[in-house]
């Protein structure tokens, strides 16, 4: 019974930790970097691929003599580069709620992978040697389009990932066990916080009081560095 006993208690801790909102945010997000660098990873390898059929499209009846032979490398690394530079910046505007399917955002996209694919397929299907490979063809038709829509996929999971952790976030932490002691003055979100936290947290809450106003979800950023959802769940529990 003891036994026994001793490991219900251990469940019962380590379910309190394992359940933690702030755990599970983190998670969250390492899973939302971890899956983030695989598709920078390999959208990179596509447009590696498809700077050969550019190439070949631009200069592929030119010898390195030729100074275009050369410059015709930094084609698509060009085009790929602002493809980036505007992933980037989607994925940032998603992350804090903001709608980008503004018209010329979208056209920008489709035009910089719609050159992509159509050089490709040119050049598949008219090279040099004049021998027509489908295997070559095929590759070039599917790679560009993959890359496409990892171009347009990447945003959407770091939009989704953002809205998870937030929700992690904001939710209510379950009911602590009795086997647990907690001190009943303090919100139950601010004992999830690291102690120091907590004490940075419990000045700010003292200094708004003594102004006279309740506190804000600001007032608690300005003290410690949580999502807006979680802030306005301990604005709310700290005026309770």
């Amino acid at each position: 019974m003891r036994r026994l006993r001793a490991r219900l208690a251990e469940s019962h801790q380590l379910h309190g930790l394992t359940s933690d909102p702030l755990l599970l945010a983190v998670r969250l997000e390492r899973f939302r970097v971890s899956v983030t660098r695989s598709m920078w990873f390999f959208l990179a390898l596509g447009l590696g691929f498809t700077t050969t059929g550019v190439h070949e499209f631009l200069a592929g009846h030119l010898s390195p003599v030729d100074a275009l032979w050369w410059g015709a490398w930094l084609v698509e690394p060009a085009l790929a580069g602002i493809l980036v530079t505007l992933l980037r910046w989607e994925a940032e505007m998603l992350s804090r709620g903001l709608a980008v399917d503004a018209a010329p955002v979208v056209w920008l996209k489709r035009l910089l992978l719609g050159a992509t694919l159509v050089t490709n397929v040119w050049s598949s299907l008219r090279p040099p040697s004049g021998s027509v490979e489908y295997g070559v063809v095929f590759l070039h038709v599917v790679v560009p389009l993959v890359v496409f829509l990892i171009a347009e996929v990447m945003p959407v999971i770091q939009h989704r990932c953002n809205a998870a952790r937030d929700r992690v976030m904001a939710s209510t932490p379950s009911k602590p066990s009795a086997l647990t002691p907690v001190a009943p003055a303090a919100p139950r979100a601010a004992l999830k916080l690291p102690a120091h936290l907590q004490a940075v947290l419990g000045a700010k809450a003292a200094e708004v009081r003594e102004q006279g106003r309740a506190i804000t979800p600001a007032d608690v950023q300005a003290a410690v560095n949580v999502p807006d959802a979680f802030a306005a769940a301990l604005a709310d529990q700290l005026n309770a």
